[in-house]
């Protein structure tokens, strides 16, 4: 049978005058109860149901310190505030600060944004309007088709005035999944703002793309990195690195756009491959089914490449205004300068001969690449080829 409230009204005690006193937690229903009128310990069990302002606390068992303002409850532990839910085997629920720390199967429904946040230990705070998750955290949603899971040693999860999600920060070890996306990111700290639907991570980040049917992931790194969760871009600062396979771009900053197909490398911006390296003002590399397929070179435009055998000091070059760049696999397979183009060719590296390169001039310049060794050079619009030998280099002609 339950007792209603109505019916242990009587047992409470009143405190001295003088004393002050705080809102004390209303019993609303018990299957049974148990009480002592001197130090106002109340034991209840059988779905009991209790109210602190507007927070709902209802389990199997409740032991009421009233006098201390301290709850213990166990068993299918449930405490409501609004639209968030804490489940657990156990917490302990504090009247003076409305704080509750709870353990075991421990998970929070914020089903108005929803978010779910696990892990084996809970503290669920008021001022800051905050719950703390320890005891290897996870918090989860669904953004769009998509399933968000950011893991860490420890998950701040903070509310709003009406309990709703403001913001979450994770650290140590961090882990976050799109999993719709492909995309893992590792790092010490995250740090995700629900206004922006976006993410901040720090502590040497690292962005891995995986794509289905692919041998080799897209791997960035950098000092500083932001994720955006609606339209799937990440901005990463300092220090940038990508790599895909053999290929690698460096920079100082970058941008991968899911959305556009494309990752753009700004600021001193260089890309190798296992027989070529390219430079520009800016470089743009294009993606198709998650492979890199061409890089676009606007500023500047510079490129080296050679054989297998061929030494450093004897790389041929390109260059001109723009360059755009064709990738068989993760190896360059052409090359077209625009505006202005020189290409400097160095046949004598694996061929006898005089020592000297060719050099050509013209508005467009393509040449074809196997394994770093030209096959095929087309040049259009003012060509002006020479060859020049070393004495010539030093002035001697």
């Amino acid at each position: 049978m339950l007792i209603s409230v109505c019916c242990i009204a009587a047992l409470f005690v009143p405190r001295a005058t003088g004393q002050e006193r705080r809102e004390p937690v209303r019993i609303e229903e018990a299957g049974s109860i148990e009480a002592t009128g001197a130090d106002e310990i109340f034991d209840l069990s059988g779905s009991v149901k209790l109210l602190h302002g507007n927070t709902v606390l209802t389990s199997d068992r409740v032991r009421y310190d009233r006098l201390n303002g301290i709850v213990h409850l166990t068993g299918n532990v449930r405490m409501i505030r609004e639209a968030s839910t804490l489940h657990a085997d156990a917490a302990v629920y504090y009247e003076n600060d409305e704080r509750a720390v709870a353990a075991g199967r421990v998970r929070l429904d914020d089903e108005l944004d929803g978010v779910v946040l696990k892990g084996a230990r809970m503290v669920f705070t008021q001022e800051p309007h905050r719950a703390v998750a320890t005891g290897e955290p996870d918090m989860a949603w669904q953004q769009d088709e998509s399933r968000i899971n950011i893991e860490g040693r420890r998950l701040e999860y903070y509310f709003t005035e009406s309990n709703t999600l403001l913001k979450a920060l994770a650290m140590d070890s961090v882990v976050v999944v799109d999993e719709g996306e492909g995309v893992t990111i590792y790092c010490e700290q995250a740090e995700y703002l629900k206004s922006t639907q976006s993410a901040r991570f720090s502590g040497e980040p690292r962005l891995v793309k995986r794509q289905e049917n692919d041998e080799t992931d897209i791997e960035v790194t950098g000092q500083d990195m932001t994720y955006a969760f609606d339209n799937r871009a990440a901005d990463v600062f300092d220090s940038v690195k990508v790599v895909k396979g053999s290929l690698e771009g460096l920079c100082d900053t970058l941008r991968y756009d899911s959305e556009g197909q494309k990752i753009e490398l700004l600021s001193n911006p260089v890309i190798r491959s296992a027989h070529s390296e390219i430079a520009g003002d800016e470089i743009v590399l294009e993606l198709v089914d998650g492979r890199v397929s061409r890089a676009v070179v606007t500023g500047n435009a510079k490129g080296s490449y050679a054989g297998e055998d061929t030494e450093g000091t004897n790389r041929s070059t390109i260059e001109g205004r723009s360059m755009v760049v064709d990738f068989e696999g993760e190896s360059v397979r052409t090359i077209t300068a625009q505006g202005n183009a020189v290409s400097s060719y160095n046949p004598s590296a694996l061929e006898s001969g005089p020592a000297g390169h060719n050099v050509v001039r013209a508005k467009e310049i393509v040449i074809e690449l196997d394994g770093g060794e030209p096959v095929k050079v087309n040049a259009d619009g003012g060509v002006d080829g020479t060859y020049l030998t070393p004495e010539d280099e030093n002035g001697n002609r």
